[in-house]
């Protein structure tokens, strides 16, 4: 894994501000602590951090092809990049280095931009052609690496990171109201193409960017999607068949994403997914794994971590945290990212990858498989009560019917009017009726156009069926954040995570497969019970399975404890402290931040704080917080110096050049 930034000029002619550069790639330098490559041409410069993994001698970057020149910097891993070399070979192509990176290169010299349907991997890249004067970004299917870039009057910038974005003149420090409100109801840094800040925007996954100087323009393109099959064309697959192909999938995928010339490990958790990848890993080569959790409050699963080591014969470190140190991680993880935090459970992310370390540079972890196999019990399972609901309130309260007092019970209505309303009464870290009443009205008038937005998602979803709406929502909104949060909290300490349930060519199978496969109820006696119960309570009495498939197919190789136990989100209590032993930190930050005093009502802000010892206030505090911490690092990242003796040459001998 690695951090890239560039510059393209939209006036060849152009001077390249090197200084900015430099200072973006240097932001970068945990991200790659071990190497640091440039290039330049004419309206052109790309930088380059370099964690090395594969082909350790060779690989440097950015990597310039000497016959035409097309230059690459990369940031990811091709798992399939053997089996495109020996196609490229066939083809003609000579090899210089072991790399991926430079089967990267030639694969686009062989196919152009369409290069990327044929690879199997993580990966943010950027490729400039000076045949045509073109900036080609790309980033992968699933989102694991982050691409940032802003559009400034020189040209176009981009970077890893916001952090490092921010380096650069012309990009600014305006908060973009929607993706404001959508932070508050999701903790989702992003919405869509946009973030925080209006003059950054992230490609999305599955996306490209191509930039022309003819015309100074720039256009969005979609090469890859999450399957959208209407519910009448799902597979007919047959149950066992299913599960033998996952089985087959998924250890293929731990297998690729093993490759490694560093030492690898990974996170076990002791949740069904962790423990599935520690399986098929262990079997597969020497293995080690780390665990995090916090003593107190009970914030930890070390006993299912253990009876996972211990079935499979490996170590398994555990990591002990406490209140003491998670601001400092939690103001350090910010900085290096340029964005507030999204879930408090980064910071915990951090430390484990950063105890990791010390052993290994690789980690895999178990991300990913909710959204693909059907993890998240309530919120799927959720399609269920929408199935049932009414659209409209029942004339009277004499005229409820059991349905309508089980939709009461969880969503304080009988009646569910659309899917966006559901999703954000059951969904939501703060409620629209809280950002409404916590929010001046200028601000919280955002929450229209997030709510268009996700209209538009659910729009693009007609046919299928209301539980694949609402995987296929989470797949665009949930994933993508998650992935940012595990690589910005492991890039942090320098290490590259592996994600192996995302593997693309694992959700275009499960997409296109019935929705009982994924997640049902577990037999007659549950669909009795749950005929007059919602989807939280159904969850609670534990009457529905979730996951199936990939429980189905690792049920022989996972202790039956860890394979049906419910799903545990990884807990930190962030409330309690904002109740207790952070309280005043988190009063004195919210007091001295400009931007909380003119998004946040005085009067709801003073309640807030006055009541953080309740659960709800300190689900508020958590953003509001992040907020104000975010303000603080921003400013600091623009009014960086910008030392004029960094501009000097940057060209050919830092970079790979091969052909």
């Amino acid at each position: 894994m690695c951090g890239i930034a560039g510059i393209f000029n939209w006036d060849v002619a152009a001077p390249i501000p090197f200084g900015e550069l430099r200072r973006a790639a240097d932001q970068m330098s945990l991200r790659g602590p071990d190497a640091e490559g440039f290039h330049k041409m004419p309206g052109v410069a790309f930088a380059h951090r370099r964690l090395t993994v594969i082909d350790l001698e060779g690989g440097w970057q950015p990597m310039v092809d000497r016959r035409t020149r097309v230059a690459l910097v990369y940031n990811g891993e091709i798992y399939n990049f053997k089996s495109i070399r020996r196609e490229l070979s066939n083809l003609g192509h000579a090899f210089g280095s072991k790399s991926d990176t430079e089967v990267l290169l030639r694969a686009y010299l062989q196919w152009g931009a369409a290069c990327v349907d044929r690879l199997v991997g993580i990966f943010a890249f950027g490729i400039y052609d000076p045949r045509d004067e073109r900036l080609l970004l790309v980033r992968d299917r699933m989102g694991a690496k982050p691409l940032y870039y802003a559009q400034t009057e020189r040209g176009i910038v981009f970077a890893s990171s916001v952090a490092a974005l921010l380096h650069f003149d012309g990009v600014g420090l305006d908060v973009d109201p929607s993706a404001l409100v959508h932070y508050f109801s999701s903790i989702r840094t992003t919405i869509g193409r946009h973030t925080l800040l209006e003059s950054v925007k992230t490609l999305e996954p599955g996306t490209g960017l191509m930039a022309r100087r003819d015309g100074c323009r720039s256009d969005i393109f979609r090469y890859w999607e999450f399957p959208v099959v209407p519910e009448s064309e799902k597979q007919t697959v047959d149950f066992d068949e299913a599960t033998e192909y996952v089985r087959e999938m998924v250890c293929r995928s731990v297998d690729e994403q093993m490759v490694s010339d560093v030492p690898l490990g990974g996170f076990l958790s002791g949740g069904v997914d962790s423990t599935i990848i520690a399986s098929v890993a262990s079997g597969l080569g020497k293995f080690g794994a780390y665990n995090v959790g916090y003593g107190e409050h009970d914030c930890n699963e070390w006993p299912y971590v253990r009876m996972a080591a211990d079935a499979f014969g490996i170590s398994c470190r555990e990591i002990r945290l406490e209140a003491d140190g998670f601001v400092d991680t939690w103001k350090f993880i910010m900085q290096q990212k340029g964005l507030p935090l999204s879930t408090p459970n980064e910071v915990p992310i951090y430390h484990l990858a950063h105890a990791l370390r010390q052993d290994y540079t690789v980690a895999l972890s178990g991300e990913g498989a909710d959204e693909v196999f059907g993890g998240y019990v309530s919120p799927y399972f959720s399609a269920f009560d929408f199935d049932r609901a009414r659209r409209r309130p029942p004339a009277g309260q004499g005229d409820y019917t059991a349905i309508d007092r089980a939709m009461l019970r969880l969503y304080g209505q009988t009646h569910l009017r659309s899917h966006v309303e559901q999703h954000f009464l059951l969904n939501s870290w703060v409620s629209p009726p809280t950002i409404n009443a916590l929010l001046v009205p200028f601000v919280a008038a955002g929450l229209d156009g997030v709510f268009d937005y996700y209209h538009r998602l659910f729009d693009q979803f007609t046919g299928c069926s209301t539980l694949d709406k609402h995987m296929h929502l989470h797949a665009r909104i949930n994933l993508e954040g998650l992935l940012n949060r595990v690589d910005s909290s492991t890039m942090a300490a320098s290490v590259e995570a592996r994600v192996p349930f995302t593997d693309h060519r694992i959700a275009e199978f499960l997409y296109t497969l019935p929705d009982a496969y994924r997640m049902s109820l577990r037999d007659a006696a549950s669909q009795a019970q749950a005929s007059v119960m919602n989807a939280v309570e159904m969850d609670q009495r534990n009457l529905i399975e979730s996951k199936r498939l990939l429980r189905a197919a690792f049920e022989a190789d996972i202790p039956a404890e860890i394979l049906h136990r419910r799903k545990v989100s990884f807990p930190v209590p962030f409330r309690e402290w904002l109740g207790g032993s952070l309280h005043g930190f988190a009063v004195e930050t919210l007091r001295g931040s400009e931007l909380v005093g003119q998004v946040i009502r005085e009067e709801a802000l003073r309640e807030m704080v006055a009541g953080a010892d309740n659960p709800a206030c300190g689900m508020v505090l958590w953003p509001l917080v992040n907020l104000a911490l975010w303000e603080q690092g921003c400013h600091q990242s623009a009014q960086a110096p910008d030392p004029e003796t960094w501009n000097e040459n940057i060209g050919d001998e830092c970079m790979g050049l091969v052909g």
